[in-house]
């Protein structure tokens, strides 16, 4: 998990605590660099403190909001009149989650919380349309495809995949298209092209900042991606496809109705 944060010295060392060497805590000075650093890394939540750094930023906040809405935002702060009067208005623009410090920080409540607000609705939904494919599978491959889906940036490739499963390559293709999925090499572009897309549908971010994000390369290896997994390029895919349309064409090409299959790799194939 990759937290992005904008707070007070005392606030900041208690989350590194809380978060340890598992998370990468990314901390910004003042809110262009952390805009910045929304930007071009994989965020998967955002802590800030209204008040870090001097006046109570509430503005600067909603438009966070407003830029990146499917990034979860987390208030942490300290109680005050000021700072209740903050949550209350930033309540109005859909930021509920709030820690208080010496309250409820504490390490493993804290880290807990952060971890479950770093998921999205819309993988869960893919999820569920794969259950059934994904039943048939070993129970350490279902699993590791479930944990690349929620944290796709760790796998460029279906050795990736077969590695964190602790399986063999082939082992990992037979069970794969036993259970009608396409293609590994697929599997992980979908995982890698689901967060890109919802990267893409938030107006904060450029396409060219969806390619650094998910470390694609080139913006000619995203495109293909897209088509690949969507049959569409990432412009219309941000323009006229929402998001239920977008996990049925998805879905559509993880698990063909009726799929031809395709062979385990050999030892000369060179599949990614």
């Amino acid at each position: 998990m990759e937290v992005a944060t904008l707070l007070s010295p005392p606030l900041l060392a208690q989350l590194r605590i809380a978060l340890g060497q598992q998370h990468r805590v990314l901390s910004a000075t003042g809110w262009p660099e952390l805009n910045a650093e929304i930007r071009r890394n994989p965020v998967d939540v955002v802590v800030v403190d209204p008040s870090a750094g001097g006046p109570l930023a509430v503005a600067q906040v909603i438009g966070l909001r407003s830029r990146y809405p499917s990034l979860p935002v987390v208030l942490y702060l300290v109680l005050s009149p000021a700072t209740l009067r903050a949550v209350v208005e930033l309540a109005k623009y859909g930021i509920h989650q709030v820690v208080l410090h010496r309250f409820d920080d504490e390490a493993s409540r804290l880290r807990e919380l952060l971890v479950r607000q770093s998921g999205d609705a819309l993988t869960e939904r893919l999820l569920d349309m794969l259950a059934g494919p994904l039943a048939q599978l070993q129970v350490s491959l279902a699993g590791e495809i479930r944990q690349m889906f929620r944290t796709p940036h760790g796998y460029v490739s279906a050795q990736d995949l077969a590695s964190a499963a602790g399986l063999p390559r082939r082992t990992m293709y037979r069970q794969l298209l036993a259970a009608g999925f396409s293609s590994p090499r697929l599997l992980v572009q979908g995982a890698r092209m689901l967060r890109a897309y919802l990267y893409l549908n938030d107006p904060g971010n450029l396409v060219e900042d969806v390619v650094v994000k998910m470390r694609y390369g080139s913006s000619r290896i995203f495109v293909r991606h897209a088509r690949e997994t969507s049959g569409l390029n990432p412009s219309a895919l941000r323009q006229r496809v929402g998001g239920d349309e977008f996990i049925a064409r998805l879905a559509a090409r993880l698990v063909p109705v009726a799929s031809a299959g395709e062979a385990p790799p050999t030892a000369r194939d060179g599949a990614p």
